[in-house]
């Protein structure tokens, strides 16, 4: 790779991580991130402390977040990961579904979710994939990013107030059996049980939740890049996710 290549490759890179900020997972106190001054130059130096669930912000779950018998991320002293080794690049189907929204403001207390992702829709995304590409290698691909744009607003000030657009059981069944190895979103699967649990107690795959800024892709497959903090034996990992459009054109079916 040249560096005109590294320069090129660096302007298509689309950053689809939510920034880290105090305040940001008000779940609970001790899940929310927290900054805490360590050390103010007194002693030549400044330092931050930072705490926070693994949960909190852009990251993936493993099955061991909600199976007590499930892989954890990492299995060994030379981090491997568990379930799948090379998840740091790899191939995304991109389905967008910007019609879903959000619940109207609830009580406070209630959890609901909004408007579901079925399988009907997204049986209907591949049929038109498969008419777009011809001799597309589907091999080759390993996970699903799906699209709502509701993390856009994590930082509104009713956010934590509206239910999540969110994907039904059903879809998230279909996507398992076309041998998606992870599904990635920018909305709030059903949780507990339902979709975690079909994704990883029920399938050992892994999710990357909390994406961002997806209005900025436009091919029907995306490259991801997936860096995940290397933290031993955790449920989850906080993660820094990059993504990449596609030219599929040389897959397109010539009318």
């Amino acid at each position: 790779m040249t560096l005109s290549d590294v320069q090129k490759f660096n302007a298509d890179l689309v950053d689809i991580s939510l920034p880290v900020r105090a305040g940001m997972f008000p779940v609970g106190e001790a899940s929310d991130v927290r900054l805490t001054t360590l050390a103010d130059y007194e002693n030549g130096y400044y330092e931050t402390q930072l705490r926070m669930s693994v949960h909190a912000g852009t990251h993936m779950d493993y099955p061991s977040h909600i199976d007590k018998n499930g892989q954890p991320a990492f299995i060994d002293n030379y981090f491997q990961d568990s379930i799948f080794p090379e998840h740091t690049f790899t191939l995304a189907y991109f389905l967008p579904f910007d019609d879903k929204q959000p619940t109207e403001v609830l009580p406070a207390g209630t959890q609901r979710y909004g408007d579901e992702i079925t399988r009907q829709e997204i049986e209907e995304w591949f049929g038109s994939f498969e008419k777009k590409y011809q001799n597309f290698p589907h091999e080759s691909i390993k996970g699903a990013l799906l699209r709502t744009g509701w993390y856009d607003h994590w930082f509104d000030e009713d956010f934590w107030q509206r239910g999540s657009p969110t994907l039904s059981d059903d879809g998230a069944r279909y996507l398992v059996s076309r041998g998606i190895k992870y599904i990635a979103s920018d909305f709030l699967f059903t949780f507990p049980g339902r979709t975690h649990d079909i994704v990883m107690k029920e399938s050992n795959r892994f999710q990357v939740e909390s994406l961002c800024n997806l209005g900025s892709l436009k091919s029907d497959v995306v490259g991801l890049f997936v860096a995940p903090l290397k933290l031993q034996n955790c449920e989850g990992l906080p993660a820094r996710v990059y993504a990449v459009n596609l030219d599929l054109r040389e897959y397109e079916v010539q009318e």
